[in-house]
């Protein structure tokens, strides 16, 4: 479970999380983006509720239309999984009402059911859920691979160049608004290594958060666009 770091998430929620065996983690600080994979449903759903909700019959009913929009959601087939929702859930393609209808034209007149021919169509399902979820953990890495490229390309790739490990100084710039005749940067610290924000230590130069470390062994998270290189040596820092 990924939350930002507001107190509602800690004590008695990480307490839950640890009887329960769920993986909390937060986000970096200041960096919403990192949870932008949520962010981006809410705005797909609030377009969907808004176009529906545009004609004057609906204007003030907008909850009623909520249940159509999960729905489309749900059955549509996702760019980066390249399965719909309801597919990765139940291992099958939604039955929508037509369906029912033929089903009922072609529907056999004998009712007597085999329990091995059900047996077998059972363990069908659970071997193509499990099929279709390994798919869905390939896809997912190619396009979470394809938007980082497209994201170093428009930015520009020098951004990411300049940091390494152990040895570059850093200064970061102070959050929040900058006040009168008061310094915009503090430090400099060590740069340890990249992240991508969910803790995991080992990522590329492409990734957007950055390890930093003081003089008394304290690190903590920040985005890269918060950083400016200081020095490449740790020795010059003397």
């Amino acid at each position: 479970m990924l939350t930002d770091n507001g107190g509602e998430w800690a004590a008695e929620f990480d307490t839950m999380c640890n009887d329960y065996g769920i993986h909390h983690q937060r986000t970096a600080p200041q960096w919403p983006q990192c949870n932008g994979m949520v962010e981006r449903l809410i705005k797909t759903i609030k377009h969907g509720v808004t176009v529906l909700s545009a004609t004057p019959d609906n204007a003030n009913c907008w909850d009623e239309q909520l249940a159509k929009v999960m729905f489309g959601y749900r059955c549509g087939i996702q760019s980066s999984t390249r399965f719909s929702p309801f597919m990765i859930l139940t291992g099958r393609t939604p039955r929508l009402r037509a369906d029912n209808y033929l089903q009922a034209l072609t529907a056999e007149t004998d009712d007597m059911v085999d329990v091995d021919t059900t047996a077998e169509q059972f363990m069908q399902k659970v071997r193509l859920i499990a099929s279709v979820h390994e798919n869905v953990l390939l896809n997912v890495e190619q396009a979470q691979k394809k938007q980082k490229r497209a994201y170093a390309t428009r930015k520009g790739k020098h951004i990411f160049e300049g940091l390494v490990a152990g040895e570059t100084m850093v200064k970061m710039r102070k959050p929040g608004k900058k006040k009168a005749l008061t310094a915009s940067w503090e430090g400099p610290y060590l740069f340890v290594a990249h992240t991508d924000g969910l803790g995991n230590f080992d990522a590329d130069e492409g990734s957007r958060i950055c390890i930093l470390q003081d003089d008394d062994g304290n690190q903590w998270e920040r985005p890269r666009r918060d950083l400016q290189v200081y020095h490449t040596s740790r020795k010059q820092k003397s």
